[in-house]
């Protein structure tokens, strides 16, 4: 009796140890980000606001929406991205429609001035740009093709720029996937806000994503079937839209293939994380798999061209604070190299 006493005191201490530490979190989220459960938990339920609008295929930002922390400030406009509001264009501007994902849209900008479309549209003052950043976490090509057919439908943009991002397109081959487990530990399903979880199993992928030193690469074919096709539409709608010039940005990581081992494995822990099936050096061959049919679906098309960044935005830690996402220094260096682009093209005057 004693015994089972001990072991219900010792099971409720780490209970109320695990619900402290999951507060802790939410409050360093809230003030950090200005996004937490308790958003949730404390807002008056009828002006509780979810950032994020799920529509048929993709999602956006919820319209007209302001959250912000120490780290983070985000502001929605009008149309649900994280851009200026959007008025009717005007004779002197070009405008620029930069669609993506979490990249694009800046998952680590402080503000939305620091994300590399608006940078692009700062620093371009030889040619006026209106860029409208329509980029948004979570959408994968497809979802990206409905955006712009849907809510990105009548701006009458002259220039198109996609960096599609691939991060929720290849997550899709670990889902998929039918080949034999590779976790070294279990995968501890827990509710998506639930951040002390989060946090162990992000911080644990060393541990628990272990491939099998002989699990054969993913079939990739139907997947980058599906790519190229979303890719065509896209430029098939952008065409009848008349659209000027469409620039197809080559996809990034941090961790790049000349670099040791040892510091690709450190900078593609967030991508491991999210693609446990896969080792480093085979999310490499992926992730240029992947851009080899971006680049040969822009070479079917007139007016549309394949922007190499590779050499403009190095690997590493200076550039990107995680395995895809650009730190600040990326971000300028990503805004710079498409405006280089752009001016060359000389074909993006309204």
């Amino acid at each position: 009796m004693a015994k089972d006493s001990q072991i219900g005191k010792t099971l409720l201490l780490a209970l109320l140890l695990f619900v402290l530490m999951e507060f802790v979190l939410q409050v360093r989220a809230q003030l950090k980000f200005g996004n937490s459960i308790l958003n949730a938990a404390f807002a008056d339920s009828a002006q509780a606001v979810s950032l994020f609008v799920q529509h048929d295929g993709y999602q956006l930002l919820a319209p007209d929406i302001e959250f912000a922390g120490s780290s983070i400030k985000v502001q929605s406009n009008q149309l649900g991205l994280r851009s200026a509001a959007v008025g009717a264009k005007t004779s002197s501007t070009t405008r620029v429609i930069a669609l993506g994902a979490s990249s694009t849209y800046g998952a680590y900008a402080t503000t939305n001035d620091d994300t590399f479309p608006a940078i692009l549209q700062r620093i371009s003052t030889d040619m006026p740009l209106e860029v409208i950043n329509a980029g948004i976490p979570g959408n994968d090509i497809g979802s990206q093709y409905l955006l712009y057919a849907g809510q990105l439908a009548g701006l009458s943009e002259d220039v198109l720029i996609l960096y599609s991002g691939l991060s929720n397109d290849i997550g899709r081959l670990c889902q998929r996937s039918n080949s034999a487990k590779s976790y070294a530990l279990p995968q501890l399903p827990a509710p998506k806000w639930l951040l002390s979880v989060d946090l162990l199993l992000k911080n644990s992928t060393d541990l628990r994503y272990v491939p099998y030193k002989h699990s054969p690469m993913p079939d990739l074919s139907p997947y980058l079937q599906q790519y190229a096709a979303s890719l065509r539409q896209i430029v098939n709608l952008a065409q009848q839209r008349q659209v000027k010039t469409i620039l197809f940005g080559e996809n990034l990581r941090s961790f790049r293939k000349e670099q040791p081992l040892q510091l690709q494995q450190q900078l593609a822990a967030s991508a491991l994380y999210y693609t446990p099936c896969l080792t480093v050096g085979q999310f490499s061959e992926v992730f240029e798999q992947y851009n080899q049919v971006l680049q040969q679906v822009a070479a079917e098309f007139i007016d549309v061209h394949y922007v190499s960044l590779s050499g403009q935005v190095p690997g590493g830690r200076e550039y990107f604070t995680d395995s895809v996402h650009f730190s600040a220094k990326g971000e300028q260096a990503v805004a710079a190299a498409l405006a280089q682009v752009l001016k060359d093209t000389r074909q993006v005057a309204p």
